[in-house]
């Protein structure tokens, strides 16, 4: 009696068991969710602020699922950084620096020179040309060796150019003539051994002089050994620009043998400024068509070794730049205002796929 129990609980076991997968197949697996910085064979980052990293979960969310490297939009310029003589304000770039450093992304500072972000006591500063050079060596050197080792590499000097290939008018021009720029990136090379340095400027796709300006000033510091490695394109561009135009400024930039940043990628769909605006399905596509090109032509132009990534300016539409700018309803980035995925999204994803 006990024998046939026994056998009867073996059985009875047995048929409780899960079937088992067929010989010769594999169970499926689990599917994994493609992000921007997964699918990129470089880094592919975002320009924040502190505001919104502490102060919206999804943001911060998105940037630690999407994206590989950190811009600081403001907080490491001028006018937020230096807004006294004698005192620095490290509180929003330090929020910034720390999470890209806690969080295993790379941090790209911006901007140490640039003509639209100096502060009062700046613009109302008067003294001869070497209390100017003493002004913006010291500025310089204390940001950059305030985050030696922490921030790889910087926007040193910022829209240098005008549209036509002159230089900008800016204090700095005027005050201390142009070779406040190449002492610039010397000035940020002593600070920092280790880091490297960009100009940035943008409209380099739409202006075929200001392109010419850059790379003839690319040549003229590699000519006199002044520190420079790579050039930012900011790249703040919309749906109907020529694919051919972005391509040639690209390939021209990589040309120099330097390292190239998309920089501040953006692609408007509102041309016409206007103040209620709302996309078509067909605009969405054409933005979507936008983002996939231009993620396409910097993947397979540039060299690999050339590559210091691509970033969006900003991470939402809710969070961009332009809307202020234009006073218009405008939906530029890839993350709509609560942080889902956009058409370009999809583009962006498939033009950065090796």
């Amino acid at each position: 009696m006990t024998r046939n129990l026994l056998l009867f609980a073996i059985l009875l076991m047995g048929g409780c068991r899960q079937p088992s997968a067929q010989p010769g197949t594999t169970p499926n697996p689990t599917p994994v969710t493609s992000t921007l910085r997964s699918v990129a064979s470089f880094p592919v980052g975002a320009a924040i602020n502190p505001s919104l990293l502490t102060g919206k979960p999804l943001y911060r969310q998105t940037l630690e699922t999407e994206f590989s490297s950190i811009t600081s939009e403001n907080h490491l310029k001028m006018r937020q950084v230096h807004p006294e003589k004698d005192r620095y304000d490290w509180s929003g770039g330090n929020t910034i620096v720390d999470f890209a450093n806690q969080t295993g992304k790379r941090m790209h500072g911006h901007a140490l020179v640039w003509h639209q972000s100096v502060p009062d006591w700046v613009t109302q500063f008067k003294g001869d040309s070497l209390a100017w050079e003493n002004l913006l060596r010291d500025h310089i050197t204390t940001v950059v060796k305030q985050y030696k080792g922490k921030i790889a590499s910087w926007d040193v000097v910022n829209e240098a150019f005008l549209d036509d290939g002159t230089l900008r008018p800016t204090l700095w021009l005027q005050n201390l003539g142009p070779g406040y720029m190449a002492r610039s990136f010397q000035y940020a090379r002593q600070a920092d051994p280790a880091v490297k340095l960009f100009y940035n400027e943008y409209g380099q796709e739409y202006s075929a002089k200001k392109l010419a300006a850059v790379l003839a000033m690319v040549a003229d510091f590699r000519k006199r050994n002044i520190p420079i490695d790579g050039v930012g394109l900011q790249m703040h561009t919309n749906i109907d620009h020529p694919d051919a135009q972005i391509e040639n400024a690209i390939r021209q930039t990589a040309a120099t043998g330097l390292l190239v940043h998309i920089s501040e990628l953006d692609v408007r769909v509102n041309q016409a400024k206007t103040a209620n605006f709302s996309p078509t399905d067909a605009l969405w596509q054409r933005q979507k068509a936008k983002y996939q090109a231009i993620a396409t032509a910097y993947r397979t132009i540039v060299p690999p070794a050339q590559q210091h990534g691509i970033t969006t300016w900003n991470v939402s539409d809710a969070d961009s730049w332009i809307p202020s700018f234009c006073q218009c309803n405008d939906f530029p980035l890839p993350f709509d205002k609560d942080f889902k995925k956009k058409a370009a999204y999809d583009g962006f994803l498939t033009g950065l796929k090796p």
